[in-house]
């Protein structure tokens, strides 16, 4: 099969996603890989894990939310209440106190919740200083 110079753009643009290197995809890919192990979610509540994860406290909005379930940007599941779904999955993991719930359209993990993903994530925590440590 022979692609014209048009459509190799439109295939890089596929895999690659909308924004993000090769690299930082690779890297996103290694830690979603690391939460659906460790707690055995699915891969498209790993991924919203992942993204609240990154927020660092920060609230998720459920139509961003939407946006960040699947590989590379895509959504893997397009039924309407697919974050929500994603959502039950990840509290029963970590817990209802893991994940707070602001105006009901959005979420942030809690002080608890980002210490049990980083203890899911891999990584210990010093006794003295309280900061990470791989």
């Amino acid at each position: 099969m022979r692609l014209s110079p048009s459509r190799i753009g439109a295939r890089l643009a596929l895999v690659m996603g909308e924004d993000g290197s090769l690299p930082d995809r690779l890297a996103a890919d290694r830690r979603r890989a690391r939460y659906s192990n460790a707690l055995g979610l699915r891969y498209d509540a790993a991924c919203l894990l992942d993204q609240l994860a990154l927020a660092k406290g920060r609230l998720v909005h459920l139509r961003d939310a939407a946006k960040y379930i699947g590989r590379y940007g895509r959504v893997v599941d397009l039924r309407p209440r697919t974050p929500e779904i994603c959502m039950i999955e990840i509290r029963a993991r970590l817990g209802a106190d893991a994940i707070e719930t602001v105006h009901e359209i959005s979420w942030r993990l809690s002080p608890l919740g980002r210490l049990r993903t980083m203890r899911a994530h891999g990584f210990a925590l010093s006794t003295l200083t309280g900061e990470p440590q791989e």
